[in-house]
């Protein structure tokens, strides 16, 4: 198999493929930009302390399990 083989075909499969390469990109990209970061506080007493400072709070719990 000769280069110019390997890249005809990987032109071609560009061509035929943009829209679904395009929005397995675009996805990809939006999981990166809008992912929530992880939080800092690992001890029980700062979580009750931001729990009660009086502004609101969206705690949400994760399992890796």
């Amino acid at each position: 198999m000769t280069l110019n083989r390997v890249a005809g075909g990987a032109l071609r499969l560009l061509r035929e493929n943009w829209l679904f390469l395009l929005i397995i990109g675009a996805l990809g990209i939006a999981l990166l930009a809008l992912r929530t970061p992880g939080s800092d506080d690992t001890s029980l007493e700062e979580v009750e302390a931001i729990l009660t400072g009086g502004q609101p709070t969206v705690v949400e719990f994760y399992s890796n399990t």
